[in-house]
């Protein structure tokens, strides 16, 4: 059975995890959940603000486990989508931009992190679900984050395939033309980005990769 460590504050549940994960004090799978979280990681190395009460979480799966056609280029997507999928599954409207930001609407009300050390994908989450710094959104439901780990990682257990993830993605992608991504601190435009079968995109004559 897959253990959860949980706790009312860390400065960063990806931080804690990787750090147990590489010491070998942590049986894999595993997952972490705090209440509070103040020193978090986002995208490009950001720090994630968190408010007490919303979801900060990461979870580790041995690489073994993950689908066989999931290109490493397309995890941060993948993990995203699962994440996607559940707030669905609880009557959000939220949606994933490439590559790996929750967006309700035009708001950003979380992200998904992923960094691979050894066999090992560790997997953060934040989802601000009561309350955003400025300048990001809220959920659009209200849900606890035991509940919605437990619905996470429920469909981490079940490793639905890359094609049956990204066919609904594809489809979802439209949305994020809309906006602008950054890799390695430089900005694109997605307006007329081409999606790839592996989450990478060709931008002009140029393919871009996430490594979130």
């Amino acid at each position: 059975m897959l253990k959860i460590y949980s706790f009312e504050i860390l400065p960063s549940t990806q931080k804690w995890l990787i750090e147990k994960v590489q010491d070998s004090s942590v049986e894999i799978p595993c997952a972490v959940i705090t209440e509070m979280q103040t020193d978090g990681i986002g995208s490009r190395n950001n720090s994630w603000i968190g408010n007490r009460g919303n979801f900060f979480a990461s979870v580790a799966i041995l690489e073994e486990h993950l689908p066989d056609d999931l290109p490493i280029t397309a995890t941060s997507i993948y993990f995203a989508c699962l994440m996607k999928n559940s707030l669905e599954n609880f009557g959000s409207k939220v949606w994933v931009k490439w590559p790996n930001d929750l967006y309700i609407e035009s708001s950003k009300v979380g992200g998904c992190i992923t960094v691979k050390k050894g066999g090992v994908m560790i997997v953060g989450i934040g989802v601000n679900i009561i309350k955003a710094p400025l300048g990001f959104g809220v959920l659009d439901i209200v849900i606890s984050p035991d509940k919605l780990l437990k619905e996470f990682l429920e469909r981490v257990k079940r490793a639905p395939s890359w094609k049956q993830i990204f066919s609904n993605f594809r489809l979802e992608f439209e949305k994020s033309k809309e906006f602008y991504t950054h890799i390695e601190n430089e900005k694109f435009n997605l307006t007329d980005a081409i999606l790839n079968d592996d989450g990478s995109l060709m931008i002009g004559k140029r393919r871009v990769v996430s490594l979130r």
